[in-house]
């Protein structure tokens, strides 16, 4: 003679409820937090803060490269070409060639 299983389905318990509120409870909790922490100032402002500081300081790194490069070409044109050196002293010390008259103009008050 056989014996039939004559268990009862058994009913939701309490826990099994629960579990199955816990899980999408728990996600948009871990969600909210996540967002929380992006939006503070260590988060995603900061971020981009110092991304545009980045972008900024390489900016003023390339004008800076440039100015070198401005001066690096006038010292070498101050070191092999004369007519420059000679042109830069005039217009900016003065300097006057033997024999030669300058005339200065001053205005009146």
């Amino acid at each position: 003679m056989v014996r039939q299983n004559r268990r009862q389905p058994k009913k939701p318990s309490r826990w099994s409820v629960s579990r199955s509120l816990g899980y999408p409870l728990g996600l948009s909790i871990g969600i909210m937090l996540c967002v929380a922490w992006a939006l503070q100032g260590t988060g995603l402002p900061q971020y981009w803060m110092m991304t545009q500081e980045l972008d900024r300081t390489q900016e003023e790194i390339i004008s800076l490269e440039r100015a070198n490069a401005a001066l690096r070409e006038e010292i070498h044109h101050l070191e092999s070409d004369l007519f420059t050196l000679e042109t830069l002293a005039r217009e900016r010390l003065g300097y006057v060639k033997e024999g030669e008259m300058v005339y200065q103009f001053v205005e009146s008050p």
